[in-house]
């Protein structure tokens, strides 16, 4: 076999830029080395969250702020487009001040993004919270708020990609590892599957925190997280979270269209990289992120959890995922490292995507160089989790 363009990864990312390129003309096969959707695609909370993060830097903000805003345009397309409900809607979501300091830089947050040109992003104290979504705790200070964010089923969506692709002719094989990405010459030849070798001259890594699985010198770092979901409750209006509780992150995608409440989290302990891929998960992990959604939401009184899980996202130094041509090899692409990919992977597959059909996007993609990272010395931390994470790259 062969192909104009071989996608390594069967996630959201692999799945849209398979749908892009397919829908030009490409000839496509896209490997999966486990099932769709089986990784972080099917493993987030379906967070739709335009800015994560407490970013000061003003142009870092406006940069972030101009894809995510194209993104969810795109998302409205996508669902008449691909002709399949995977649940967009924008409940809104909320960063919470859980204390007077946290208050204070959140307020300062928001006038740095309005300063920058986000004019969306609103500031919301105790009184104008609790008016806004009643169901909320009465101990928060107060929150930045976007009320065009929201969630999707990221996993409808992967499938509803992955679908319309075959439409367009492309191959995807389910089960299939690449073991290795052939180069000679400083160009890519093809992959190594089932110890046959795959030809084509452009090679999309779509794999996310296994990334380094085949190329140990990209620095996308897997990162684990937690996940529990409820019972399905009536309609309630509550918003997407962020929030940090004693000292640990938690985040949720508030109310999916099916009824279910999601929150997700911190782990029981920090774990070496290795330990990140680790997919079960303890009790303690499991009354912890119960416990949040009472701290939250009080009112809710929920009283059943039916499923929790656990699963590795990618992440980089930066926060920002590696998106565009990589110099390990000519025709080597790379679309991964998504802690918030919700909010990009979708737009961001389609500009790629363009870039290799034309040699341009219509956007540019600088921000997200995979090459950024070549010369950085990082001493990165031996055992860590989430919030371990967010202070060592200072983004609490």
């Amino acid at each position: 076999m062969e192909a104009d363009a071989i996608i390594v990864g069967g996630g959201l990312s692999g799945a849209a830029t398979a749908f892009h390129l397919s829908k030009s003309g490409f000839k496509i096969i896209l490997f999966e080395k486990d099932s769709i959707a089986y990784g972080a695609s099917g493993r987030n909370g379906g967070q739709v969250i335009q800015l994560d993060g407490r970013d000061k830097n003003k142009s870092a903000i406006l940069n972030r702020i101009k894809y995510s805003k194209e993104n969810i345009k795109l998302l409205f397309q996508l669902e008449k487009e691909l002709d399949v409900d995977f649940e967009f809607q924008q409940t809104g979501s909320v960063d919470l001040a859980n204390t007077e300091e946290e208050y204070n830089e959140l307020r300062e947050i928001c006038q740095l993004q309005r300063e920058a040109g986000d004019k969306e992003v609103e500031f919301l104290n105790s009184s104008d919270l609790k008016r806004e979504f009643p169901l909320l705790a009465d101990t928060f200070y107060g929150a930045r708020y976007r009320k065009t964010d929201g969630n999707i089923n990221p996993i409808f969506l992967t499938f509803g990609l992955i679908n319309n692709s075959k439409k367009y002719g492309a191959k995807i094989l389910q089960g299939y590892k690449v073991i290795k990405v052939v180069i000679k010459s400083g160009k890519v030849k093809g992959v190594l599957v089932n110890n046959e070798i795959i030809n084509s001259n452009t090679i999309v890594l779509a794999t996310s925190a296994w990334t380094r699985e085949l190329f140990p010198e990209v620095n996308i770092f897997p990162l684990r997280s937690l996940a529990v979901i409820t019972e399905k409750i009536p309609k309630i209006r509550v918003p997407g979270f962020e929030v940090i509780i004693e000292n640990e992150i938690f985040y949720g995608a508030t109310q999916f269209k099916s009824g279910n409440v999601l929150v997700g989290g911190p782990i029981d302990r920090p774990r070496t990289i290795e330990e990140q891929y680790d997919y079960s998960v303890t009790w303690s992990e499991y009354i912890k992120n119960v416990s949040i959604l009472e701290k939250i939401f009080p009112a809710l009184n929920i009283s059943h959890v039916i499923r929790c899980w656990a699963g590795a996202m990618g992440t980089t130094p930066d926060g920002l995922p590696l998106v565009g041509q990589s110099s390990i090899a000519e025709g080597l692409f790379i679309i991964a490292g998504f802690p918030n990919g919700m909010a990009f992977i979708p737009y961001l597959a389609k500009l790629l995507s363009e870039l290799i059909i034309h040699g341009k996007s219509y956007m540019d993609l600088n921000i997200f160089n995979p090459d950024r990272f070549n010369n950085l010395s990082l001493n990165w931390p031996i055992k860590y989790n989430y919030t371990i994470i967010a202070d060592f790259l200072g983004r609490l």
